[in-house]
This record gives structure tokens, C-alpha cells and sequence, in this order.
């Protein structure tokens, strides 16, 4: 892995390195994080318009669930595996897994998921920067999601990327007065005046 910016911030924090063993046996965190190379980066609190963003993702997710039952809607704190040794885990701020990549997981277990969902949502914070979205990027790719949409607070847009293991393709950029259309998800449209509501 590249040395970014959540390379150097894990370095310097000189904690010793999570096995999966002891993240199994640590019980529920409610904060936001992720796992690089055994080591815990904290994630910044996110603004409230941030959450607002989030949770009309998600209402439309959720209401698109129910209707199509194609899979699960999930928003942050969820724990996302790329692998177990060393212990690499994501959180995105919202993913979309198939009924077929769930399978009959117990909902109460808190362990990362794996298989990894088809679609996360990262909604842009001031604190990523190109480097680390390029690295979230690349590790979703390693654990085969298939898509990923980049919702940008400061431009009011929602690019959307088909990932690949090889690399990643933009397929779109929504603005205003469109609407997001999910590759992965054939039906799951979200207008970006929604995303974007107060």
C-alpha cells in the first residue's frame, strides 16, 4: 500500500496492531473508524450536514429494499473486511449487500462483513483527500464491490464508479435535477434533489 495521508496518521499514533481475533473480542465501538493494517484510524465526527446527506441516502435505500427486495440497506458504524491479516477493515457511510452476498447472516452479529456488499456511498468530508479516497477506493475493489458513489457536499453532485479488481470507471456525474441511477441495482434511483434535501 502507498504511503497517504491514513498511512502516516496510523504510524504515528504508535498503537499496537488489532489481530482479528482481538476485534472480534472488543464488543460494540460507537465510533467511526477504520482498521489499516491492524492498526485503528479514528474518523473525524461528521458535520450535521453530513448525517443529512447520509440519512436521505439511506431513506431512499431502505425504501428501495422493502419495495424490490433485492438486498439490505446499511449505514455507518458497519464494518467492511478486505482482509484478515493483516487486519484491513472499511466503513462506509452507507452500502447496499445483495440477499445472495448476506445470506443468512445473524443481523446481531457484529463482526465485518464478508462477503463485501455491491454498493457503498462515501459522503465527502473535509478530511478526505484524493489520496485517501483513492485509497478506500482500491481496497473496495480488492473485496469485489461493484460500485461506488462519491457524494460531494461542495459541488452538489454524486459520481457514480463501477469498480472492477482492475480499476474503476466513472460512469456519471448527477446534478441538480437528475437522477442517480445504481448499475448494480437495476431500479435503485435516487434524485440528487433528495440526496441534497435540507
Amino acid at each position: 500500500m502507498s504511503m497517504t495521508a491514513e498511512n502516516l496518521i496510523a504510524e504515528k499514533t504508535g498503537a499496537p496492531t488489532l489481530t482479528y481475533a482481538q476485534y472480534l473480542a472488543e464488543g460494540e465501538i460507537n465510533r467511526r473508524y477504520d482498521i489499516l493494517n491492524g492498526v485503528r484510524v479514528w474518523m473525524p465526527n461528521p458535520t450535521v450536514r453530513h448525517q443529512d446527506v447520509l440519512f436521505n441516502i439511506a431513506a431512499v435505500f431502505k425504501a428501495f429494499s422493502r419495495a424490490a427486495d433485492m438486498g439490505r440497506m446499511v449505514v455507518a458504524a458497519c464494518d467492511v473486511l478486505i482482509t484478515y491479516e493483516p487486519l484491513h477493515v472499511r466503513q462506509p457511510d452507507v452500502l447496499f449487500i445483495s440477499h445472495t452476498r448476506f445470506g443468512d447472516r445473524d443481523t446481531l452479529d457484529p463482526s465485518a462483513l464478508d462477503p463485501a456488499p455491491e454498493l457503498v456511498v462515501e459522503v465527502l468530508s473535509p478530511s478526505d483527500t484524493c489520496g485517501i479516497l483513492a485509497d478506500k477506493i482500491r481496497d473496495y475493489r480488492r473485496v469485489n464491490v461493484q460500485e461506488c458513489w462519491i457524494v460531494s457536499l461542495g459541488t452538489r453532485t454524486v459520481e457514480v464508479l463501477r469498480l472492477t479488481p482492475e480499476d474503476e470507471r466513472s460512469l456519471a456525474v448527477y446534478a441538480e435535477g437528475e437522477s442517480v441511477r445504481s448499475e448494480a441495482f437495476p431500479g435503485l434511483v435516487v434524485s440528487v434533489a433528495d440526496v441534497f434535501a435540507p
